[in-house]
């Protein structure tokens, strides 16, 4: 049984591993440096939106822009149970970043991500799924702001 189990876990291991996975970004030529990123509001969200963008930022590059980000997280209730208790819960992530090119306003653009999901019984786990799904918005929201800079030029 051992010896199956094993088997399995191997066959399973090389399977996966030739599977062609590759980040998203390792192949987009991102030519540009982020120099610096200026937040409009101190708060939790724009910290890990601005955590999240020095990854792209390139130290060699003749192109540097500068970003302003003013970002925020709103919960919002979509729908009630009998009794009144949340029962659907609307997550939006809002992103309006200004870019800045030799201290010139270049262009302002805006992102929103939403995710519905459900209300849990045990509180502890729902913060988790929200600490969750805040991170995924965030990611498809700096997705979005990589591909137009991408694209400026």
């Amino acid at each position: 049984m051992k010896k199956l189990f094993f088997s399995l876990k191997l066959v399973l291991f090389l399977v996966t591993t030739s599977c062609g996975y590759q980040p998203i970004y390792s192949n987009v030529n991102s030519n540009f440096n982020i120099r610096n990123v200026e937040i409009k509001n101190n708060n939790e969200l724009n910290y890990k939106i601005k955590n999240s963008l020095k990854v792209f930022s390139r130290s060699k590059s003749n192109i540097e822009y500068d970003l302003e980000i003013d970002g925020n997280k709103t919960v919002s209730i979509i729908s009630k149970d009998a009794k009144g208790n949340a029962k659907i819960y609307r997550m939006t992530v809002k992103l309006r970043t200004k870019i800045f090119r030799d201290n010139k306003n270049i262009d302002e653009i805006s992102s929103e991500e939403n995710f519905n999901y459900n209300n849990k019984t045990n509180k502890f786990n729902l913060k988790q799924y929200e600490k969750d799904i805040e991170s995924n918005l965030i990611e498809k929201n700096i997705e979005n702001i990589i591909f137009y800079i991408t694209n400026l030029e």
